[in-house]
């Protein structure tokens, strides 16, 4: 049993430690390790630069027919004579039992392996090389190897990211200051010497220690992430059946209108064709009569140029008269028949007319869908002083008089606006003279009611003018910072649909100097913000 042991330890040694079977032609690499011939030529084969040996990285470079061990080559003799060979030792079994892992993806294979390499199940940081079971027993029961630091099989890329990319040193030390794994050397003479480093260990202590609890926040925020989505998806379907049914009814209202418009084009095309074909009836009519009417002449004609040769008197007279007795109609000297008025008349003026109409069509359309803009309602009455005492939400404005005591007194808005949509709506039943608009970096725009004529002004332009006898109840101002544009509507009239209650009077492009601010004016009556 001793003898068995001995041979066994010696066949230990006798191993090569990259094929795992006995050495064949074993050469020697200037640091003293021994390979057998064809493994180190197969290791070196398509490298470039320096050779590294397998087993202590040290950098050799043994020539293209390194020169054979010749004592080890008669020490391998003289124990493959004396202990009789069971079977081929090497890495053939194990890479035949472990061969059913090929189906297996992202494997790290060995890196000892030549012919056909197997999965690695470790890999050395030192060595920084991966192995295969084999090569691991071999790797983990060498005195030299035996100390490496092994951990689970990474790639090359994995390896590259636990060295030091400044320096290529391993990843030792951590730095608590700027929170990243650094190498010795950046303790030392890198830009960490000043900081507070740790060990990997301690660090991979203290991260044990909070890690639940910041596992438990991490959960908390993906918790509260997760109602966040749950609710912009729930919002996200409210906007897409909102759409939808927005997009079904104006769809159902341009059709209707459509139909409409296309009746409508039937009925004038059917009239004017009817029309026409009564035209073209008449004068057809009257060309046929007086078509006959020429034949007649033309007879009359032909009789008088036959009666031309007449030698006969009696013959001559007697045709003559006849032929002048008959009466012929006078041709008028208007050509053409006189016809009624068509149904449509088309010209410049009635064009500019119809296009006129639709514009406003198209206005009213406009109101009718536009959606109220985000904003923050007035709520403070404003009167003239000498007839009505400002409501205790006055704090909102600034009053005003001027020393001119035949200017208009006027209220401005504390509050002011540079971004976004704004509107405010005044009634102004109990004044006859008033003005509604705001002040903009020096620029008004307003809009006025005096004598019973409405005006928009910007500045000191007058934009347009309307003779009005009957009073306006409200007026809507809206502000809309975005577009720069700011517009008056009529809203008088109560019920019916948002077209009828809101008629737009004038709407102005105004410069974008913000911020701007709400101004009343009133000379005779007072004005009331709803």
């Amino acid at each position: 049993m001793a003898g068995l042991g001995a041979v066994a330890g010696l066949k230990e040694e006798l191993t090569c430690p990259i094929c795992l079977g006995i050495f064949r032609s074993p050469v020697s690499l200037s640091c003293g390790h021994s390979f057998c011939k064809g493994c180190v030529q197969e290791a070196r084969r398509g490298r470039q630069g320096p050779f590294s040996c397998p087993l202590c990285q040290a950098c050799v470079d043994p020539p293209a027919d390194p020169q054979p061990n010749v004592q080890l080559c008669s020490i391998v003799e003289r124990l493959l004579n004396a202990a009789p060979r069971t079977g081929e030792e090497g890495c053939d079994a194990p890479r035949k039992e472990e061969g059913d892992s090929s189906g297996q993806q992202e494997v790290t294979l060995c890196d000892f392996c030549l012919w056909e390499p197997q999965p690695g199940v470790k890999t050395c940081l030192t060595c920084e090389a991966s192995l295969c079971q084999a090569h691991l027993s071999k790797h983990t029961t060498k005195s030299p190897t035996k100390d490496h630091v092994l951990v689970e099989p990474c790639d090359a890329q994995s390896l590259a990211e636990r060295r030091c990319p400044q320096h290529g040193k391993p990843l030792e030390c951590y730095c608590q200051t700027d929170s990243v794994c650094i190498c010795v050397l950046c303790c030392v003479i890198g830009s960490h010497k000043s900081h507070k480093i740790i060990t990997l260990e301690k660090a991979f202590g203290q991260a044990q220690n909070i890690f639940p609890k910041t596992l438990e926040t991490m959960k908390t925020h993906e918790a509260a992430l997760d109602r966040s989505i749950a609710s912009l998806l729930e919002q996200q379907e409210q906007v897409k059946a909102k759409g939808s049914l927005q997009r079904d009814q104006l769809k159902s209202l341009f059709d209707e209108m459509r139909m409409q418009l296309e009746t409508k084009e039937e009925q004038v095309l059917k009239t004017l064709s009817h029309n026409e074909e009564q035209d073209l009836a008449e004068i057809q009519t009257e060309i046929e009569k007086q078509k006959k009417e020429k034949d007649a002449v033309s007879r009359d004609v032909q009789e008088m140029e036959a009666l031309r040769d007449q030698k006969d008197l009696l013959l001559y007279t007697k045709t003559f008269a006849a032929i002048r007795a008959r009466k012929h109609k006078p041709v008028p000297n208007t050509a053409g028949v006189q016809l009624p008025l068509p149904p449509v008349i088309l010209n410049e003026l009635t064009t500019n007319n119809a296009l006129s109409f639709f514009q406003q069509f198209l206005s009213d359309m406009q109101s009718l869908f536009k959606a109220l803009p985000v904003h923050q309602h007035l709520t403070c009455a404003a009167a003239h002083p000498d007839q009505t005492i400002f409501d205790s939400s006055f704090g909102s404005y600034t009053y005003s008089i001027p020393h001119n005591p035949y200017s208009l007194p006027y209220v401005r808005s504390h509050q002011s606006f540079s971004e976004g949509c704004h509107f405010w709506e005044v009634d102004t039943s109990n004044a006859r003279c008033w003005k509604l608009g705001i002040i903009h970096k020096k620029i008004e725009c307003y809009l006025c009611m005096c004598c019973d004529y409405l005006s928009v002004f910007l500045g000191e332009t007058m934009i347009t003018t309307e003779n009005f006898s009957a009073g306006f109840k409200v007026i809507r101002v809206e502000l809309d910072c975005r577009r720069n544009t700011l517009s008056f509507y009529n809203m008088s009239v109560k019920g019916g649909g948002p077209a009828e209650r809101l008629k737009l009077i004038q709407a102005v492009s105004i410069p974008s100097n913000y911020p701007a601010y709400a101004t009343f004016f009133v000379s005779d009556g007072s004005l009331k913000l709803l």
